[in-house]
């Protein structure tokens, strides 16, 4: 399975900007609801990954999140199987509580609180994304190859209900349970091929080339500094804010904790944040120290590339 934008390197990131962001910012409770919401879509998109094993890799590909580019701006698809004979696209939905269908597609879901919030229809949604594809296909010369969609909820314990008897719950929203299956039961609709072997893996290929990553800038998102960091290595124990560092290791002044390697956490959090680059002047000003060659040694270290020279020497962190 080919995932070209991997949501837990999103959620690492935010997991880093909240930890990093000072807990008395006023968007430190913004960042904690967002913070939230990834785990659920992480969770989601692993309950689908785990759901999809179960199918046949000889007829299908499975493609996720991925983000293309046609003649209206970029449309998102949560996950998108391919096979010879049909496409389909899978909205997922990471709705937990009960699920409300009412009059005129109107979806209410309501949390394990009792609180209610209104949602889009989720096949109008995925309905859309499976009409832009079809011309985006057709504008790259493919075959004109049926798209099947599908909307998912992820969490299994999920009630879904209809508001009134007179109600209707779409027939194309499912549980996860029964992704696999209702995609087996919709290949029993087709039996002539529209694209060769070749000719869909040449689809899979040309998909992964058009992905269009968002460019997230989460101090830009939330209106952070970066000033606002809080600098410093957490203790790997008890999480205390700063531990300092004598004869190579690392001391937690709060619970006495001795580290070799605490420094690995804190830079990581430096890349997930800033990039992949970093100087001997930046790294002294983040991890809280104050010597060039003390932070010279843990750079040649852990770092994976050095370019340039004296003080404009970059150091490539890895994740």
């Amino acid at each position: 399975m080919y995932d070209p934008r991997n949501k837990k390197l999103e959620l690492l990131t935010l997991q880093a900007f909240e930890r990093r962001l000072s807990a008395n910012h006023p968007m430190k409770q913004a960042v904690l609801k967002d913070l939230k919401i990834k785990y659920a879509e992480v969770n989601g998109e692993n309950e689908i990954k785990y759901r999809l094993q179960l199918i046949d890799k000889q007829k299908f590909i499975v493609l996720h999140n991925l983000r293309l580019q046609d003649e209206v701006g970029y449309f998102q698809m949560d996950t998108l199987t391919l096979s010879n004979y049909f496409n389909t696209v899978v909205e997922t939905k990471n709705w937990e509580g009960t699920v409300r269908f009412g009059a005129n597609g109107q979806v209410t879901r309501i949390d394990n609180n009792g609180m209610k919030e209104g949602f889009q229809n989720p096949i109008d949604q995925v309905k859309i994304q499976a009409l832009r594809l079809k011309r985006w296909l057709k504008n790259h010369d493919f075959p004109d190859i049926p798209i099947e969609y599908l909307a998912v909820i992820s969490f299994p314990k999920t009630i879904i209900e209809r508001e009134t008897p007179q109600d209707i719950i779409p027939h194309e929203l499912i549980h996860s349970s029964d992704l696999v299956f209702r995609i087996q039961e919709i290949e029993k609709n087709y039996t002539t091929p529209i694209l060769s072997r070749n000719q869909l893996h040449h689809l899979a290929r040309l998909l992964e080339r058009s992905h269009c990553p968002v460019d997230v800038n989460l101090f830009e998102e939330y209106g952070v500094r970066s000033i606002d960091m809080v600098k410093g290595v957490f203790c790997t124990k008890c999480g205390a804010l700063p531990m300092n560092r004598f004869n190579g290791k690392w001391y937690c002044q709060s619970c006495k904790n001795v580290s070799i390697d605490a420094h690995k956490h804190a830079l990581r959090d430096y890349r997930l944040l800033f990039g992949e680059w970093i100087t001997n002047k930046q790294a002294r000003y983040f991890l809280g120290l104050s010597s060039p060659d003390m932070t010279k040694h843990i750079l040649r270290k852990e770092c994976t590339e050095m370019v340039g020279m004296n003080k404009g020497k970059k150091y490539r962190l890895g994740l």
